[in-house]
């Protein structure tokens, strides 16, 4: 992605955190989100295919950065958790204003789906015990949900 488009996106992704923390995600409109970035409607249809695809973008940011290694060891299980929670944490302006307003459900089919992928890579083919007499896509599911 070149320089422009880059800070067009950064721009919108700004924008609209921004507006969650102010408005009920049903309230916003991509107007209302154009005009924070100062950017053209055709930039942002560029992007992105409407406001549920960007929520989606910035649902899987916030998963992406909570899932990724940043030099912790992420191999102990308590240790994968806490930092989780800490990146959750820093976040929670953005993820209570997703989480309570009207884009729950919108936040939450965006985040299994963003769990669903992330399983898929990691989950080997033929895990050992119990989980590999399990159909796969049940047991991503199973992940997913719970």
């Amino acid at each position: 992605m070149d320089a422009r488009k880059a800070k067009s996106r950064a721009a919108i992704v700004a924008a609209f955190s921004e507006l969650l923390c102010e408005e009920d995600y049903g309230k916003i409109t991509v107007g209302d989100i154009i005009a924070r970035a100062h950017v053209g409607r055709a930039t942002f249809y560029g992007l992105f295919k409407s406001k549920d695809d960007l929520l989606a973008e910035l649902v899987r940011d916030i998963c992406t950065h909570a899932l990724d290694d940043d030099g912790t060891p992420l191999d102990d299980p308590l240790v994968q958790v806490e930092h989780i929670l800490n990146n959750l944490w820093e976040r929670r302006q953005g993820v209570r204003a997703l989480v309570a307003g009207a884009g729950s459900r919108v936040f939450a089919d965006c985040l299994r789906k963003t769990i669903m992928s992330r399983a898929a890579e990691t989950v080997p083919v033929g895990p050992a015990g119990p989980a590999g007499t399990m159909d796969r896509s049940f047991l991503l599911h199973h992940i997913a949900s719970s």
